[in-house]
């Protein structure tokens, strides 16, 4: 899913609304903090909004399979 949202001022800081629906898919609500991340997908520069300060490389993820299953 995807949302186009408009990069608002709020004295003097830029601000976004972020709509319900997004806010419902990753599972928080108003009053939660979130972490805002830039991170690259693909090759494209991008913002995340995460309930993790980081996230984790996909190497990581790829090779605790092979850690659990006895591969090295």
């Amino acid at each position: 899913m995807n949302w186009k949202v408009a990069i608002q001022n709020w004295d003097g800081e830029g601000a976004i609304r972020i709509p319900e629906e997004a806010l419902r898919k990753i599972g928080v609500n108003i009053g939660d903090s979130v972490y805002l991340l830039v991170e690259y997908v693909g090759n494209a520069q991008c913002l995340v909004l995460s309930k993790t300060p980081e996230i984790a490389d996909r190497t990581d993820e790829l090779v605790s399979h092979w850690d659990r299953s006895g591969q090295a």
